[in-house]
């Protein structure tokens, strides 16, 4: 098989969600690509970076810049085809890191606002982090678009965090499994035609079967990776 530079991860952002994301990588290669040997699946370079936590502390979010760009330096010196970040709240960074980077990044919110799109949802809700939320991360890319956002309220925000804290420490249960969908109701009661998964952990916890389209932002980012892999 012809060689091919490496997918490059920035991943520890939670670690769980790491994790997820490599094995669906793994899995997608199979489903989508027809994988079958080992020579066949992606090189991928993970690296689990344990940066100070600001998924809702901004405080925190300057050492993590300066974390991430020093990881990315590193990165760019072995032979890699493209970086991505395995974190939504994360890429309120990327505009920093893709300065301090040689090897482009796949945005994982760009390609998540593109299935929005190619599935011609004209509202959409969000369950994500409080500062993914709160800084408009999606919000101010799906509006440029045409696209009606609905978030959920402060109270639902501090939920969700305590959901995706829960999944950071490794607990993954059923009682957040149902509050999780009881947001998502919610938003489809405020017109929501679609749910975006806009934090890593929370694919870990939401529903395996929902009554809406689901968009996944650990799916679509591996898929636009290994798009771009076997191109």
């Amino acid at each position: 098989m012809k060689h091919k530079k490496a997918i490059g991860i920035l991943g520890g952002m939670g670690p769980e969600a790491s994790v997820y994301m490599y094995r669906r990588l793994i899995e997608l290669s199979v489903e989508k690509f027809g994988v079958k040997n080992n020579d066949e699946f992606p090189e991928i370079i993970l690296q689990s970076i344990p940066v100070p936590d600001f998924i809702s502390r901004m405080k925190e979010k300057q050492k993590a810049l300066e974390m991430l760009e020093e990881r990315v330096i590193q990165l760019n010196k072995l032979d890699i085809n493209c970086l991505a970040i395995a974190c939504n709240t994360a890429h309120l960074l990327l505009p920093a890191l893709r300065k301090v980077s040689k090897v482009p990044f796949i945005s994982m919110i760009d390609k998540v606002v593109e299935a929005v799109r190619k599935d011609k949802r004209k509202k959409i809700g969000i369950i994500g982090t409080p500062m993914t939320t709160k800084s408009k991360l999606y919000q101010n890319v799906l509006e440029k678009k045409g696209i009606t956002v609905v978030v959920p309220t402060d109270t639902q925000l501090k939920t969700q965090e305590k959901i995706i804290r829960n999944v950071i420490a490794g607990k993954l249960l059923k009682s957040d499994t149902k509050k999780l969908r009881q947001i998502a109701n919610s938003l489809q009661k405020k017109g929501a035609e679609g749910i975006i998964l806009g934090c890593t952990e929370i694919p870990l916890v939401f529903p395996k079967k929902y009554a809406l389209p689901v968009f996944n932002s650990v799916d679509i980012l591996s898929l636009a990776l290994l798009h771009n892999y076997y191109k």
